[in-house]
């Protein structure tokens, strides 16, 4: 078993994150009704770093990208031209505190907003602090995901947001059944509120425990509610407005052979410690839910069988090489949700990374696949799905 520290995580699960169809099956048929991406458009950017996009503003003029490397958020324009450098993080007066809990977000088409342990801060495109929304507990994450989608406006007044810290028995490394799982950001009033408690069909609504690992929500806003899976659990539940704490519908994903993990006794972990390996990074998952024309796109991995596992990392021993052979063979795959929970594939190119936002008109924009081609320069592709 090859077990890491917390030295060293956000970049681990930073690379985890991102890496996707590392792995390609040139025999592959799409079936019947599937759907292929039609790239109609790109944007370039002549920038020297490592970007991680994020988000694009409502009117479809802005991009948010970030610079991990630095700590830095980069404004651009709609074409390809760096307009603003943001550093918020540090012991500064208008910081958001150490690092990001989530990936920046354009409020509306004039401002930035960013999640830290200070809360949710406005900035607008200079760089200056707007509004801060500070929280009446105090927020502790015990690992973040770096660009993971774990914060999202409903609207321009209100927010979803991961941001641990309120349930004394929910801030350790190991899931709690207890308490709430996400916090909804009153703008207009700056108020926090406690909502989304696993759903009493959720597995992971159970005496056994797992790592917070296996268990990260993942969202998507919607104007009638809000989508809401799991990790390393193949059904969505669905909330309105109205009710954030019990589901209106759940939604079981026809995924075949989802690798599940087992669950431990709760007597036999040290709820404190932050350790793991990277088979808990092999199981099947639930990566990102994306909203398009009125449609549920999911994007996910099968996760690998213990016997898969073991071939995938056998003679490995270091730890990063490790994870990008689990990468490998644990591809990613995308397609839209039936209300039956049946699915209809999306094909992704080989040389086309993730999705990375849905704009307001339905199209999808999409890095390229790193491992693919060397460049001098950034790109976004513009697609829509076909």
């Amino acid at each position: 078993m090859k077990k890491c520290s917390k030295i060293g995580l956000y970049a681990l699960l930073s690379m985890l994150w991102a890496c996707g169809r590392q792995e390609s099956n040139q025999n592959q048929r799409l079936t019947e009704g599937a759907f292929e991406l039609e790239i109609i458009d790109s944007l370039v950017v002549d920038y020297i770093g490592l970007l991680s996009w994020s988000h694009i503003s409502p009117n479809g003029q802005k991009f948010l990208a970030m610079d991990h490397q630095r700590s830095e958020i980069i404004l651009i324009d709609h074409e390809g031209q760096v307009i603003q450098t943001l550093q918020k993080t540090g012991d500064q007066p208008e910081s958001i505190g150490p690092n990001l809990m989530g990936r920046p977000q354009f409020r509306n088409n004039e401002e930035i907003a960013l999640l830290g342990v200070k809360g949710l801060s406005i900035f607008d495109f200079s760089g200056n602090l707007r509004e801060q929304f500070k929280p009446d507990f105090n927020p502790a994450m015990n690992f973040i995901i770096l660009n993971a989608d774990v914060f999202q406006f409903k609207n321009p007044e209100y927010a979803v947001a991961l941001l641990g810290g309120r349930n004394s028995e929910g801030s350790g490394f190991y899931e709690s059944v207890e308490g709430t799982k996400l916090e909804a950001i009153d703008l207009n009033s700056g108020t926090y509120s406690a909502i989304i408690p696993f759903s009493e069909n959720s597995r992971f609504n159970t005496s056994e425990i797992f790592p917070v690992t296996n268990t990260i929500p993942v969202l998507r806003t919607t104007k009638e509610g809000l989508y809401i899976g799991f990790k390393n659990e193949s059904k969505l539940f669905y909330y309105t407005w109205e009710d954030l704490n019990t589901p209106s519908k759940e939604i079981q994903l026809q995924i075949d052979n989802f690798q599940l993990m087992k669950g431990k006794d709760l007597k036999s972990v040290d709820r404190d410690v932050i350790s793991f390996d990277t088979r808990e990074f092999a199981y099947g998952a639930i990566n990102h839910l994306y909203w398009v024309n009125g449609q549920l796109l999911v994007g996910y991995s099968k996760g690998l069988s213990d016997e898969e596992y073991q071939l995938a990392t056998e003679g490995i021993d270091d730890f990063q090489e490790m994870f990008n052979a689990v990468g490998r063979k644990n591809k990613a795959e995308w397609a839209l949700v039936a209300e039956d929970g049946s699915l209809n594939p999306v094909e992704i190119p080989d040389n086309l990374g993730r999705i990375e936002f849905v704009d307001q008109e339905g199209n999808l924009w999409i890095s390229p696949n790193r491992n693919d081609t060397e460049r001098d320069y950034e790109v976004l592709f513009k697609a829509r799905l076909r």
